[in-house]
C-alpha cells in the first residue's frame, strides 16, 4: 500500500527542484528546456512530471508562463508585470525594459469600463531579431 505523505513529500521535493530550475535559467525557457535541465541533475523525474508542476506553478503564480503565439509557451522566473520581446528567427525570448502609462501598467481599470469584460490577466509579447540572429545575418 502506498504511503500517502511520500507521495506529497515527493510532489514537494519534485516541485522544489523544477521550480528552482526555473528561478536558475534566465532565458525564459521552454517546458522541454526545463525538463531537459532537471534530468541532467534528477534523472528520475519524468517529462510529464516537469509539464505538470510547470503548469501547476503556473496557475498558482509562483513562476509565469508566456504564451507565444506559434511557438512553445515559455516560463519566466519573474512574476511582476513586464513586457517580453521574441526573436522571429530563434525564438529566444527576452525581458523588455521600458516606462509605460498607467493605462499600461494596470490594463484591468480601463477594459472593464470600456466593454464590460472581467480581465483575468494580459500578455503583451514583441517581435523582432535578438543580437545573436542579427550577427548571424550580417556575417552572411
Amino acid at each position: 500500500m502506498n504511503n500517502p505523505s511520500s507521495n506529497s513529500e515527493r510532489n514537494t521535493m519534485q516541485k522544489s527542484i523544477i521550480l528552482q530550475t526555473v528561478r536558475d535559467m534566465y532565458n525564459h525557457p521552454t517546458a522541454d528546456m526545463v525538463y531537459e535541465k532537471v534530468h541532467d541533475n534528477y534523472p528520475t523525474i519524468s517529462k510529464a512530471t516537469v509539464y505538470r508542476v510547470l503548469n501547476q506553478l503556473s496557475a498558482k503564480g509562483d513562476i509565469l508562463k508566456i504564451p507565444v503565439p506559434s511557438g512553445a509557451d515559455c516560463y519566466d522566473h519573474r512574476i511582476d508585470a513586464h513586457y517580453h520581446i521574441r526573436c522571429k528567427e530563434c525564438g529566444a525570448v527576452a525581458d523588455v525594459v521600458m516606462s509605460v502609462i498607467k493605462q499600461v501598467q494596470e490594463p484591468e481599470k480601463y477594459i472593464k469600463d470600456s466593454c464590460g469584460y472581467r480581465i483575468t490577466g494580459s500578455s503583451l509579447i514583441f517581435e523582432g531579431i535578438c543580437p545573436e540572429c542579427l550577427g548571424a545575418e550580417s556575417g552572411k
